[in-house]
């Protein structure tokens, strides 16, 4: 068992120890299997030790050490999202406020709108990334959401339209296109073919989406059994590359969400511009009583 893993073993072990009566469905509610807490009772009565906290920023911090290693290789500057969910606000503060940290990714949108709530006048600029599958019925609350940075996991028009109409903000909200680049029926995202186009294209030029959409980029969930050559991280790539050629957007400034705490090192060495990483830091996540 190397350095990074047994630390992770560990943290998952000592702050399981903490959590362990502590459950998050999957819209992020939190419950007590003796009462019928929320979210926001219990996380405000959920607090790490001083060994739980440094565990937690030294995994963070093994984590990011890794991501600037491969990103200065690269020469490109890479955003490390730690991925938060249904993890305690708790987590997130300590990393926010004793590691420096400001992206965090969420997959849920109720847990991210607690959690937002809970920590919003503490955590005055955090990014918030949303990562999840979005219901075009609830694309109204995801927009209500302070300090939403980015929504990566666009694959329709309709979900845009949406969240442009809802959007009230001086500032445009940022958006990634998801693409399904192993074709799985079981993942989410478009095609990377015209479709992708059609809906980039629709961002960019749409008068709905004027001032209120940008553009940011393009994001796809890697095969965790890839070969060595990544064809999912290629085909993004070259996703990229297409929508720069037939939209006329300069090629730099398409970011690129590809690698997970299994593969983010090499996602960065074939071109990515953010890495989605989650276990690795925070420990190993149970979902066995959802």
């Amino acid at each position: 068992m190397n350095v990074i893993n047994k630390r992770l073993y560990t943290t998952s072990n000592s702050i399981s120890i903490l959590f362990n009566s502590v459950l998050f469905n999957h819209q992020g509610i939190c419950r007590n299997s003796s009462r019928g807490l929320t979210t926001k009772q219990q996380q405000h009565q959920i607090n790490m030790n001083e060994t739980q906290k440094k565990d937690l920023i030294e995994n963070f911090r093994d984590i990011k050490s890794k991501v600037d290693a491969a990103s200065s290789a690269g020469k490109r500057d890479v955003t490390l999202v730690a991925v938060s969910k249904t993890k305690p606000a708790e987590m997130i503060k300590v990393l926010y406020k004793e590691a420096g940290h400001r992206h965090f990714g969420e997959n849920y949108i109720q847990e991210l709108i607690t959690k937002s709530e809970e920590l919003g006048d503490e955590l005055g600029d955090v990014k918030w990334h949303f990562i999840g599958s979005i219901q075009s019925n609830k694309a109204k609350m995801l927009a209500s959401v302070k300090n939403l940075y980015v929504v990566e996991t666009i694959e329709r028009v309709e979900i845009v339209d949406k969240l442009a109409k809802a959007w009230n903000r001086d500032y445009a909200l940022n958006v990634m296109v998801q693409v399904n680049t192993s074709n799985e029926e079981s993942k989410s995202g478009c095609k990377p073919d015209q479709q992708l186009i059609d809906i980039v294209q629709h961002i960019t030029q749409s008068p709905l989406c004027k001032d209120k959409i940008h553009f940011l980029g393009l994001m796809t969930i890697g095969d965790p059994d890839a070969s060595a050559d990544q064809p999912d991280f290629k085909c993004l790539v070259q996703c990229k590359e297409m929508v720069s050629q037939k939209l006329n957007i300069p090629l730099d400034s398409i970011q690129l969400s590809m690698g997970m705490s299994h593969d983010f090192e090499q996602a960065i060495e074939f071109g990515s511009t953010s890495v989605r990483v989650g276990s690795a830091i925070f420990g190993e996540r149970n979902y066995s009583k959802k």
